[in-house]
């Protein structure tokens, strides 16, 4: 997952990452994780995510090429 997707949406919606930890049932210092660094998450924690964001969860994952990953 995109970190720069979750700060943005976490602003534009004026939730605190404490509110937002909260709703997800996750630390907040999880969130602050998932802020500053690009993470694999589960399926179902996309999918929490997209559900507080209200966006499809297509939109919160971040696909990676293989070839393009080992090409880095």
């Amino acid at each position: 997952m995109e970190h720069k997707k979750i700060a943005e949406e976490l602003k534009k919606l004026g939730k605190t990452q404490e509110e937002f930890a909260e709703e997800i049932d996750i630390s907040d210092r999880y969130v602050r994780n998932l802020e500053t660094t690009d993470k694999n998450i589960s399926i179902s924690m996309a999918y929490s995510i997209s559900q507080v964001f209200g966006v499809m969860i297509e939109d919160m994952i971040v696909l990676v090429d293989e070839d393009d990953e080992a090409n880095s």
